[in-house]
C-alpha cells in the first residue's frame, strides 16, 4: 500500500522523526500519492574535471545528448523501518530523453540525500535548475521486521563515485564535431592527394 498525500504530510514534521528533513521539506511538492524531489546543489557530469556545486549565482546545469551524470536531491530523507520508497525521474524530463540508470528504490532506515545516475538518450541538451522539481518518490508500507540498518549518508557524492565515472564522455555533439573536423580535412587534403596521384601516373607513363 502506498501512502496518500494526507499520510505523507502527517509524517513530515518539525519533530525528530520526520520522513523528510523539515528544513528541506516543501509542502507544495506533495502530490496525490507521491512527493516531488527537487534538484540539489551537488552534481557531476561525466567529462567534467570535478563535481559541480550549483548556487544562486550559478543555478543551471546542462546534460548533453549521450552524456551521463550524477544528480542529487535537495531533500534529505529519513526512511523509517516500516516504509520502502520507490524513485523515478519526473515525466517532463523523461519526455526529453532522460532515464534513471541507478537504483529504483530506497531501503528502510536510509538517511541522507539521494543520488540519481542519469543518462540523456534524447536528441537535445537537457537543462536543469537548482531547486526545481526533478524526481518523484513514492512511499510503501513494509510489513514484518527488517534485518539490519542503513547508516546515514554524509556525502551524497563521495570521491569513489567520481573516480569510477571519471574520464572523457563521448556525446553525440562531440561525435558530430569530430565528423565535421574529418570532413574539413578531407576537403582540404583530398585535392592535394588527387593531384599527387595524377602526377605519379603521368610520371610513370613517361617512362
Amino acid at each position: 500500500m502506498f501512502l496518500a498525500s494526507d499520510l505523507i504530510r502527517a509524517r513530515c514534521n518539525d519533530a525528530g522523526d520526520s520522513l523528510i528533513k523539515w528544513s528541506t521539506y516543501e509542502p507544495g511538492n506533495v502530490r496525490q500519492a507521491s512527493y516531488d524531489l527537487r534538484l540539489g546543489p551537488d552534481s557531476y557530469v561525466v567529462g567534467d574535471g570535478a563535481p559541480i556545486h550549483l548556487t544562486d549565482n550559478q543555478r543551471y546545469l546542462t546534460v548533453a545528448p549521450g552524456q551521463f551524470a550524477l544528480l542529487t536531491t535537495l531533500e534529505e530523507l529519513a526512511i523509517p523501518a516500516d516504509l520502502l520508497a520507490f524513485i523515478t525521474v519526473r515525466n517532463s524530463f523523461k519526455m526529453q530523453g532522460l532515464i534513471n540508470v541507478s537504483g529504483f528504490h530506497v531501503d528502510p532506515t536510509f538517511k541522507g540525500k539521494l543520488v540519481f545516475a542519469v543518462n540523456n538518450i534524447g536528441p537535445s541538451d537537457i537543462r536543469f535548475r537548482l531547486g526545481d522539481a526533478t524526481f518523484t518518490i513514492f512511499f510503501s508500507r513494509v510489513t514484518g521486521e527488517i534485518e539490519g540498518k542503513r547508516g546515514p549518508v554524509a556525502d551524497p557524492l563521495p570521491l569513489q563515485y567520481i573516480q569510477l565515472l571519471g574520464g572523457s564522455s563521448i556525446t553525440l555533439s562531440k561525435l558530430q564535431k569530430e565528423l565535421e573536423d574529418l570532413r574539413k580535412m578531407m576537403l582540404l587534403y583530398a585535392p592535394l592527394g588527387i593531384a599527387l596521384l595524377i602526377a605519379l601516373i603521368l610520371n610513370f607513363l613517361k617512362k
